[in-house]
This record gives C-alpha cells, sequence and structure tokens, in this order.
C-alpha cells in the first residue's frame, strides 16, 4: 500500500515540480532557495494530500503551498523583493506583509503568465523578453533582428491583446 501512495506520489511530483519550482522562483528569486522551497512543499502536500478537493485543483494547491513557503522564506531572511507586472513595481514583502495579498498577487502574475502563453508566438516572444527579462525594445529588435519599429508595435498588439483576454476572463467571472 505504502508502495503504491509512494508511486502516486511520484506521478504527482513529476507533473507538478515546475511548476512549484517556477512558483518558488518568481518570489524568491534564487534558484537554490527556490529548490528549498519545491522540497517543503512536496513535504507539507505529502502530509496533506487528502485535503486536496479534486485532482484538477492539484496544481494550484501546490502552488499556494509553495507561494506561502517562498514568502516564509523571505521573511526568515528578511529581504525586500521587488518585481515588476505590467509597468507597475510592487513591493511584494514589507515587515508586517499580508500573505493572502501576495498570493493574490501571485495568482495574478500566474494569470499573466497564462495570459502571455496564449498570445501568437510572435507577441508572445517579445512580451517575455520585454516583461520578465526586462529587456528594452532596442535590444529586443537587436536580439531579434526586428526593426525597432516592429518591436514597438508586436508589444503594443500583445499588450492591447492581454487587456482584451483579462477583461473576458473579468466579465465571465463576475458577470453584471
Amino acid at each position: 500500500m505504502i508502495e503504491l501512495i509512494n508511486l502516486c506520489f511520484n506521478e504527482i511530483f513529476e507533473k507538478h515540480y515546475k511548476r512549484v519550482y517556477y512558483t518558488a522562483l518568481s518570489i524568491v528569486k534564487d534558484h537554490g532557495l527556490a529548490e528549498d522551497v519545491l522540497q517543503e512543499t512536496f513535504l507539507k502536500a505529502y502530509d496533506r494530500l487528502e485535503e486536496v478537493q479534486g485532482e484538477e485543483k492539484l496544481g494550484s494547491w501546490l502552488s499556494t503551498i509553495a507561494a506561502r513557503k517562498a514568502i516564509d522564506q523571505l521573511r526568515k531572511q528578511k529581504r525586500v523583493t521587488l518585481f515588476k507586472t505590467e509597468d507597475v513595481l510592487m513591493n511584494q514583502i514589507d515587515h508586517d506583509c499580508n500573505v493572502e495579498e501576495d498570493c493574490q498577487m501571485i495568482l495574478f502574475e500566474e494569470t499573466m503568465k497564462r495570459k502571455i502563453h496564449m498570445l501568437s508566438p510572435k507577441l508572445r516572444v517579445v512580451m517575455k523578453l520585454h516583461y520578465y527579462d526586462q529587456l528594452k525594445e532596442s535590444e529586443i529588435a537587436q536580439k531579434l533582428k526586428l526593426s525597432p519599429g516592429a518591436v514597438k508595435s508586436r508589444l503594443h498588439r500583445g499588450r492591447m491583446a492581454m487587456r482584451m483576454k483579462l477583461s473576458d476572463e473579468l466579465i465571465r467571472n463576475h458577470p453584471a
């Protein structure tokens, strides 16, 4: 019986470890700490696997655990990490931080990543280079061998597509 549980848990780990790792990495900004958070997350998940309500919610549940563990890790180290989301610098952790707000921000960031992933490849690569890698338009143009105008145009079209996708989701989730 224990071997069966371990086998199932290994499958869960294989399926979700990247998501959990990158959730942690987006918060702690350090590969070693992200690996520690990954390990702590799956240890906690193993102990509380019966709490998850449905296999389809498992990934979100693990991401939430990872986010909270990562925030705890930062609190321990008393580090403040800043990150950029759509031209707004947000303070992710403060001495009197609110875990709920942090989790909402993480969920928002994950939503943004999913929406960017839904863009066409031409728009997606430019958006990722600009917002994730924080490259300037001229650097993106050079890297992709595009004109600066083409980069500017793709960023504009990407932002417009993101607005549409986010407003559609908002309307679906919160009908009038």
